[in-house]
């Protein structure tokens, strides 16, 4: 399931909710990172300070990840190539 984040404000409550998903009390989560309760705590309020690899390394642990999604229309113009494919050349490889 897609949970979208436009700001980092919105990154707290989804750690949260993935933590507790997943049955993970912080300690336990922390356990897992190699961390303390008191960082995950920290990481939790405020996931704006925290790097974006320590970010990383939560999700992973909550078996989640992070998807970059262009949100912007396709600029209009002529459709891709298909060069090189075996439709487009008649069952032969093209050159490049």
């Amino acid at each position: 399931m897609d949970y979208p984040v436009k700001t980092t404000a919105q990154l707290r409550p989804q750690l949260q909710a993935l933590r507790k998903k997943r049955g993970l009390t912080q300690a336990q989560l922390g356990q897992a990172l190699g961390v303390t309760q008191a960082r995950i705590v920290e990481i939790e309020a405020a996931p704006a300070s925290v790097s974006l690899q320590q970010i990383m390394q939560v999700l992973s642990v909550l078996g989640a990840g992070l998807v970059i999604r262009d949100d912007e229309p396709p600029a209009p113009g002529p459709a891709p190539s298909v060069r090189g494919s075996r439709r487009a050349t008649g069952g032969k490889r093209g050159s490049w």
